[in-house]
């Protein structure tokens, strides 16, 4: 086995391009010193057995350090670090195949799940808080060796990036170095987060991509397909992690696709040619990932199939095909609804997502006067209660009938039909007329009928309308069918605004009549049903207080349908939507450490963890960014007016470069202005990466740039190695907030509050 150990000071080997341009490039590669030539590659073909390998010493070193800083001390604290309290939860629950909701898919979680269960982790232990240690049984050390791996492994592909950037191995070595000495990078890729892991992929998949295009004239090569495949299979897993990595999945389609688009131009491809190309992109980049991201979340319903905590943000449907999942719903309930049957409507498309709600009423009134000095109709309430409660359930009444019990033969309620609706506890008809509702003066009221003998007759007929029906002959059934209740005097639609009631609605959500019916406010299912056996008033409420409320059997639904509810929940939850939190900033807070984030703390001395970036690469790249984009306005600039700074394939170059950094950090970071969620400074970290390739990037420039003259490249140097060291230096004092081991005093704390918006956490009983 032959082995060439490669200098990092040299320029990389183009493999298998070299003699020819890449595409786009305009340029021959001419060959570089080292190329092995034809006829030692000739020689090569007669040992059939030898194996050639090459290792980048700069690289491989990175790398190891880097797995070194990571892993050690990988178990200490034993306890609840930040986010770990819920990631370590929901690994639990898929060990014990219990469904929970996160509005990040699923991804990260399995890969700890696989940890836990590789560690002996049957998922049995609590955690109630951050700082809880975890029981002897977790296997902390296999469950943040995960993140811990994947997270080391971005140090080497952000070396690799900035080579196929075609950067000097110096310049990647300093972009590989910032990645190795970012405190925050290090924190994030200690313990059961997220992201580490989602870096890992993004960086992945860049460097995939970037592997791709120099393989331009090997298309359809196997080293070509491998690493489209690898390209697209990478952004999918970073996207499948967190949402976020959709941001590096757009960027690398759009610098893909564009290359496509650049080949229509080139008449030396053949139309089918060009339709192979097409095709495989579509393939490996498109349809690869939409398997693959399907695929993730087909195994996490097959996984999760019993109810949790979290199943009552799910519809009655969804419920009820989890097993333990909502009781009367699933054993014994009759299918159709009936007139005398007994129901909860629930409403199908949350009006506050992620809090599902009741029709309700009680025997509370609307007030007489509204503060804006409206009249109501002063009849009874009728609210969306977030809660199961006894006041939910209704009766189905025929119109022309005044029995509310079920006949021997059940009469079903079809489409189209007209009905009234009892409260089962009041026994007052579900009402509407034309008076304002309390909070949306648009909508119309809705209330229980209470006869006040004034000249407002009851109006409280309303008629079915199946939604999802499949004929106009359907009959209502529990759970599958949608309905919306039209009120027959007004053709108005029973709906929930989403909107709180003051207090003398005892903040429940207010329902009202819309008079736009075709909105997924105004759809409501029947989640608990039964038919109406006893004829006497009491009996009935003694039988609606003493209804089964605990989930038996599970009921049968189709995986895409269970998928794209999950899918809708996911993307329009609010459940982090404007909740107040110590540590939680602004993105403009970010490019300049404004804030740090609390990790953790030891109960008995002031030893902490604390997400905190090393503010030498954070200032520096940030600069160097914006330093990135000035060079680039100043030589479109300068070419606008004929003036041209460096040869063309120079500069083909150099616009691929920053389209792939400036466009990489600008989509990880703006977007965020537009965020409406809680937001903390790990969000920013994706960004980070690009911002310090980037500084690489100028360094690399300004280097090659006055590169005939020696003062300045020895200047370059020396600034280089100064920086460097300050970067260490940052490092080596921050890393007491990075692993937690050190117990210090108020005043070495003190020493270390470089910014007065940092705040540390000090024991009472420590201060003097």
């Amino acid at each position: 086995m032959e082995i060439a150990a490669q200098s990092v000071g040299g320029d990389r080997v183009l493999d298998g391009a070299l003699g020819h341009r890449d595409q786009g490039d305009g340029a021959p590669v001419p060959r570089l010193p080292g190329e092995i030539s034809r006829d030692h590659r000739h020689d090569n073909q007669n040992k059939p057995f030898s194996v050639k390998a090459e290792f980048d010493l700069m690289q491989l070193a990175l790398t190891l350090v880097t797995l070194a800083t990571r892993i050690w001390h990988i178990s200490f604290p034993h306890a609840v670090v930040f986010d770990e309290l819920h990631f370590a939860k929901f690994a639990s629950l898929y060990l014990k195949k219990v469904f929970f909701f996160d509005v990040h898919p699923p991804l990260g979680k399995i890969l700890l799940a696989a940890a836990a269960e590789f560690g002996g982790y049957n998922g049995n232990a609590s955690f109630d808080r951050i700082g809880a240690e975890y029981p002897p049984d977790v296997p902390v050390f296999e469950m943040r060796l995960v993140p811990a791996v994947l997270g080391s492994l971005i140090t080497p592909l952000v070396y690799e990036i900035a080579v196929e950037l075609r950067l000097s191995r110096w310049a990647a070595a300093i972009a590989g170095a910032f990645i190795l000495l970012d405190n925050a990078l290090l924190v994030q890729s200690r313990f059961m987060l997220m992201e580490g892991m989602l870096i890992f992929f993004s960086c992945l998949s860049i460097m995939s991509y970037l592997k791709l295009r120099k393989l331009s004239l090997r298309a359809f090569s196997l080293k070509w397909w491998f690493w489209m495949a690898l390209c697209g299979i990478s952004f999918t897993c970073s996207a499948s992690i967190k949402y976020v990595g959709c941001f590096t999945a757009v960027l690398v389609l759009f610098l893909a696709f564009r290359d496509l688009w650049n080949l229509l131009e080139d008449p030396s491809y053949s139309e089918f040619s060009l339709i192979k190309h097409c095709f495989a992109r579509f393939c490996l980049l498109v349809g690869v990932p939409i398997c693959l991201y399907v695929s993730l979340f087909y195994f996490h319903l097959s996984v999760l199939t019993k109810a949790g905590p979290h199943d009552n943000i799910m519809t009655s449907a969804f419920q009820a095909s989890l097993e333990g999942g909502l009781a009367a719903l699933t054993k014994g309930q009759p299918l159709y609804v009936s007139y005398g049957s007994q129901i909860t409507l629930r409403h199908t498309h949350d009006a506050v997502p992620g809090r599902p709600c009741w029709l309700h009423s009680h025997q509370a009134v609307y007030p007489i006067r509204y503060p804006d000095n409206r009249g109501s109709s002063h009849q009874q309430q009728v609210t969306c209660y977030i809660f199961k409660d006894v006041n939910n359930w209704w009766i189905i009444k025929h119109p022309k009938r005044d029995s509310l019990v079920v006949d021997e033969m059940p009469q079903p309620v079809k489409h189209g039909d007209i009905i009234q609706l009892v409260h089962g506890i009041t026994s007052r008809a579900l009402n509407s007329h034309d008076v304002a509702a309390p909070v949306s003066p648009q909508n119309q009221e809705v209330s229980c009928y209470i006869d006040y003998n004034v000249s407002m007759p009851a109006q409280n007929l309303w008629r079915v309308d199946i939604v999802n029906r499949e004929s106009d002959s359907d009959n209502w059934q529990t759970i599958k069918s949608q309905i919306r209740l039209i009120h027959v005097n007004t053709s108005t639609a029973i709906r929930s605004t989403g909107k709180q009631l003051p207090e003398w609605g005892f903040h429940q959500l207010e329902v009202a009549a819309d008079r736009v019916i075709n909105q997924p406010a105004a759809v409501w299912n029947v989640e608990e049903h039964r038919y109406t056996k006893n004829v006497e008033k009491d009996r009935q409420s003694q039988s609606l207080r003493q209804a089964e409320m605990i989930p038996l059997e599970p009921t049968r639904l189709s995986f895409w349908t269970k998928f794209w509810e999950l899918q809708l929940k996911m993307i329009f939850s609010s459940q982090d939507v404007e909740l107040e939190h110590k540590y939680c900033s602004d993105p403009l807070d970010w490019p300049f450490m404004t804030k740090n984030i609390a990790y953790w703390m030891s109960p008995n001395t002031n030893a902490q963890i604390h997400l905190l970036g090393n503010v030498v690469i954070w200032k520096l790249s940030f600069l160097g960014l914006c330093v990135y984009l000035g060079l680039l306005i100043f030589y479109i600039l300068r070419r606008r007016r004929e003036v041209f700074d460096m040869p063309e394939a120079d500069w083909i170059q150099f616009l691929f470069v920053s389209q792939v950094v400036i466009g990489g950090y600008l989509l990880n970071y703006l977007p965020y202005f537009l965020s409406d969620r809680t937001l903390f400074l790990h969000h920013y970290l994706p960004a980070v990466i690009f911002k310090i390739l980037a500084f690489a990037v100028v360094i690399d420039h300004i280097y090659k740039l006055y590169n005939s003259n020696r003062g300045i490249t020895t200047l370059v140097i020396y600034v280089t190695l100064a920086i460097l060291s300050s970067v260490v230096y940052v490092f080596v004092k921050l890393a007491v907030f990075s692993y937690g081991t050190t117990a210090l005093s108020p005043s070495q704390m003190q020493e270390l509050t470089w910014k007065e918006t940092w705040d540390f956490l000090i024991h009472a009983k420590t201060v003097k």
